[in-house]
């Protein structure tokens, strides 16, 4: 294993889309060919290969294994034996998968060969694809239709040749309009940084700060952006916390929410750098379902969450998918709802269930596999006042209780601080304060950082102090205010 020098420079580059975007492209690739196969003419019986020609495209923007390779050859095969006009159209599911392993071992072995900085792998793979293909259909075809020597060696293979030199020529054609395309929407990169791999697999990655999560020179660029939304944070969470984190819209609070539960590198497409620790494990050697049996998160759209009829059903759904096994998913299910007081509503359709309800139905989902780490993504926004008193008096619970470690991405600080033990203040992707609730707001006042989000009644205890008053406790809450005061006048 080798040991990384500085874990600032360490680079972990990912496409929107991920380990399946071979699958999307393929499959578009796929689509356009069988329409140009079923509209193109032929100019004396010859016309390209559209299906070889596209599948080319795919396998050259993608560079697939074998594997898959031989998947998109099968399914290139079953598209054309339903739409080829040929005597023998079974020949197919030979002769492509062929073609496909030929594409791919070109583009795994002679990606080096440009000209005048362009690939030559679109000319290379649409004529040998097309060859290697179309002589393996033409040769099951002599055999099973008996074609005499003299018409397959000067009449066929002469053919698959031309072919083959046509598709050298359409495949490029169609490749480097794709590579934009998809570079475009985020899904690809560009040429260049097609070469850089992400494989942190042979590097020893530990965390240099104890706890549950560490945040190390956590630096993460958007694809497709110039500024990073991350920008070297440091941030350790340690187990028992009751971390609030807050800024302004775009400040980049929801990314961090996001590199906490490995959606970030893993999901959205970008460049990040430095590292994220769960449980002591760099999140680039793990995936997002690895991390959920250790953090479970919440979204501010916590409705597109829902997707089962009734209230068991959603638990049981999110239990099945992560290979519970179904003698202990009745029980998960029972502690889950009990923990959110939700046991009542066990049989409820999901919507004849309030706001509130769906709320903590989400709550128990990601309860139901038991995460040491809690991560709720403006929990508040859609709740009136009771609600969101209600939603954190329930998260108090869970912290005190049960012992989550409770993660909150909050605007509305009035209700969330007093159960709190941490406020994190970012601004344009940096960490500007991080410590107890009281000395966080005092920096936000007297920095006027964020100064709107400062509770009234912890700004009025800051406007009294300038007055000459000193109170021993801080005003997180109307309560502390008014029991501050009570001493202040005994």
């Amino acid at each position: 294993m080798e040991k990384v020098a500085d874990i600032a420079t360490l680079e972990f580059h990912h496409r929107q889309g991920g380990q399946f975007r071979w699958i999307t492209i393929t499959t578009l690739m796929l689509a356009i060919g069988t329409i140009l196969h079923l509209v193109s003419p032929s100019v004396g019986g010859v016309t390209p290969n559209w299906t070889i020609a596209t599948y080319c495209v795919a396998i050259c923007l993608t560079k697939p294994s074998y594997k898959q390779a031989l998947g998109i050859g099968l399914v290139a095969a079953l598209v054309n034996v339903l739409t080829s006009k040929s005597g023998f159209p079974y020949g197919n599911l030979i002769s492509e998968p062929i073609g496909a392993l030929t594409c791919t071992f070109i583009v795994k072995n002679l990606a080096g060969i440009k000209i005048k900085g362009h690939s030559c792998l679109p000319v290379l793979t649409g004529f040998a694809a097309t060859c290697m293909s179309g002589g393996a259909f033409v040769t099951i075809l002599k055999f099973v239709m008996d074609l005499p020597n003299v018409v397959y060696f000067t009449a066929i293979l002469p053919l698959v040749v031309i072919i083959g030199l046509l598709n050298a020529v359409v495949t490029p054609v169609m490749y480097f309009p794709a590579l934009r395309l998809f570079v475009s929407r985020g899904i690809l990169d560009s040429l260049e940084e097609q070469e850089v791999a992400s494989d942190h697999s042979m590097y020893e990655l530990h965390p240099e700060k104890e706890g549950l999560i560490s945040l190390e020179h956590l630096t993460y660029i958007y694809n497709k952006q110039k500024e990073p939304v991350l920008d070297d944070v440091n941030l350790s969470i340690q187990k028992g916390d009751f971390l609030v984190i807050t800024g302004e819209s775009g400040s980049g609070k929801s990314s961090l929410c996001m590199a906490m539960t490995g959606a970030i590198p893993h999901y959205f497409g970008g460049v990040m750098k430095g590292m994220a620790y769960v449980n002591g494990k760099a999140t680039t050697q793990t995936t997002i379902s690895d991390l959920a049996g250790s953090v479970g998160a919440m979204l501010d759209d916590y409705d597109s969450q829902l997707v089962a009829m009734t209230v068991e059903e959603e638990i049981a759904f999110s239990l099945e998918n992560q290979g519970v096994a179904p003698e202990k998913i009745e029980t998960a299910i029972t502690e889950a709802l009990a923990k959110v007081s939700m046991s009542p509503y066990r049989t409820r359709l999901l919507s004849k269930l309030s706001g509130g309800q769906r709320q903590r139905l989400v709550i128990a989902d990601v309860l139901a596999t038991n995460p040491e780490i809690l991560v709720f993504d403006e929990p508040t926004s859609a709740l009136d006042p009771e609600g969101t008193q209600a939603f954190y008096e329930l998260v108090h619970d869970l912290n005190v209780t049960y012992k989550h470690t409770i993660v909150v991405i909050e605007h509305n600080l009035e209700s969330a601080i007093p159960y709190a033990n941490r406020l994190v203040l970012i601004d344009h992707g940096h960490i500007l304060c991080d410590g107890d609730v009281e000395t966080t707001l005092r920096y936000m006042h007297e920095k006027n950082i964020y100064k709107t989000a400062v509770p009234p009644v912890f700004a009025c205890q800051l406007d009294l102090e300038q007055s000459g008053c000193s109170f021993r406790q801080p005003w997180l809450s109307t309560q502390a205010a008014v029991t501050a005061l009570q001493e202040l006048h005994s």
